[in-house]
């Protein structure tokens, strides 16, 4: 049965039925039928309207059509749309769509004995609509990629199972990938990494992917992939620490991000290193007061082995420094302190070129991955001294934590290198299920990467 999708914003439309004011405001859904067909009278009042509103539109209206079996198929005109939103292109608004309806149909269905995913169809004027609506498919379909990466089950996510999806996943494409095993990290200058995950019986791994569409300048995102994080030695003490299996949502959004450049064929050269691991307390656990040695000849004194995740970073942005890298963006789940800043809607984003950072606040607000600039404050070095090594990997202060990570990597980054740090600890699930947004993880940062990665070609 077929549901048409009719947007809305004045109430003395001539429609053949009766609409009410509350009817048209944004986001309310209304069915009605007339006459054997029936309508999903969708309100569009707004003072105005941005392309991160019509996602939300694509994903509330998906999610109302599901409810109801009988609708297998939905048609929409876009000219209809595109009509209250006049500030942005009609392909913008067809892309934003439907981007945002099949990621309100998301589901993650893997372990469920029995289940079904309802796909309604939906229609549009394909001949001249096809090539926004496919590009917002694909969108949707990298940001899916980094959701049921990071809903996985950390007995179904080991280093070894994830590498080994990676290859799958990049099978026939132009991403190259690269695994190097456990017994190799230490050879290869991973060291850091080869300890980290050293007291789990899932060994880690660090896999490189490299899309070279163009020879254009050299970017490189590193993503953390921790598999779990128990907190090492350093235990955790929460009382539910199960979503710490998303502790590798870094990487999923490197991943994401990796899988949208290649089907979009985009002009550009990207390498990312994904160091993966899993941080738990075993015989050969890693030790407070251990002192670890990077490729660089750097030391780190460990204070705490909870904080892990700008060890591997680090051991990430060492080598693509050293395979000629320009510009290093790494991404992580890195601090809880991030959340207690800026909430669970909005990342923080750091660089040692501030004066880039309000661009990519504003691409953020334009693909729906918001963040919000923060310092890196280099006099925080204090918190961060060691009388045994080079640095220490956890602060004196209980202040800034998010800020003293951020001036930890970048005793990493050579002075000639472009660096830009994203913490996403707080923006790994939802702020909210609503919209194109469902229970499980956001897939935050896919989309994100992707614009930066434009942005730094232009």
């Amino acid at each position: 049965m077929n549901i048409a999708i009719i947007p809305m914003n004045d109430i003395d439309a001539d429609v053949g039925y009766i609409v009410h004011e509350e009817m048209i405001e944004f986001g309310e859904i209304t069915n009605i039928q007339v006459e054997g067909q029936v309508y999903l009278v969708v309100g569009v009042k707004k003072e105005q309207i941005t392309l991160e509103n019509i996602r939300f539109l694509g994903g509330k209206i998906r999610k109302e059509v599901q409810k109801y079996a009988l609708y297998t198929n939905a048609t929409i005109m876009f000219e209809a749309l595109h009509s209250y939103c006049s500030d942005f292109q009609e392909d913008e608004v067809v892309t934003a769509f439907v981007e945002g309806w099949h990621l309100g149909g998301y589901e993650f269905l893997s372990y469920k004995k029995e289940a079904t995913k309802t796909a309604p169809i939906l229609h549009f004027e394909l001949k001249k609509y096809g090539a926004a609506a496919r590009k917002g498919e694909l969108r949707a379909t990298a940001v899916g990629v980094a959701r049921d990466f990071c809903n996985e089950p950390a007995n179904k996510l080991t280093p070894a199972i994830y590498a080994d999806k990676l290859k799958r996943l990049f099978h026939e494409t132009n991403v190259d990938v690269e695994i190097i095993d456990t017994d190799q990290l230490i050879q290869r200058g991973f060291e850091p990494t080869a300890i980290v995950g050293a007291g789990s019986k899932y060994p880690p791994k660090v896999v490189i992917l490299t899309l070279k569409n163009k020879d254009t300048k050299h970017i490189a995102f590193v993503g953390k992939g921790i598999t779990f994080d128990s907190g090492g030695t350093n235990v955790k003490t929460g009382s539910d620490i199960g979503e710490m299996k998303m502790d590798m949502g870094g990487s999923a959004a490197v991943v994401g991000a990796m899988k949208l450049l290649a089907d979009s064929d985009s002009p550009v050269y990207v390498t990312a290193i994904l160091p993966l691991a899993t941080n738990v307390a075993g015989k050969d656990s890693y030790l407070p007061s251990d002192v670890i040695t990077y490729r660089n000849g750097m030391t780190v004194e460990i204070g705490n082995t909870d904080a892990e995740g700008r060890l591997v970073l680090a051991d990430g942005i060492l080598y693509a420094q050293e395979i000629g890298a320009e510009t290093i963006i790494d991404i992580a789940t890195l601090t809880g302190t991030i959340g207690q800043a800026l909430g669970l809607k909005t990342a923080g984003i750091f660089s040692n070129h501030e004066e880039n950072l309000w661009a990519y606040k504003k691409l953020g607000e334009q693909i729906g991955d918001y963040v919000w600039p923060m310092p890196t404050t280099l006099d925080y070095q204090t918190y961060i001294a060691s009388h045994t090594a080079d640095v220490n990997n956890m602060s004196t202060s209980p202040f800034g934590g998010a800020i003293t990570a951020a001036v930890f990597l970048q005793n990493f980054v050579e002075k000639d290198k472009k660096w830009i740090h994203i913490d996403m600890a707080n923006t790994v699930r939802p702020w909210k299920v609503e919209g194109y947004y469902v229970t499980g993880a956001s897939g935050f940062g896919v989309r994100l990467l992707a614009e930066i990665v434009h942005s730094e070609n232009k």
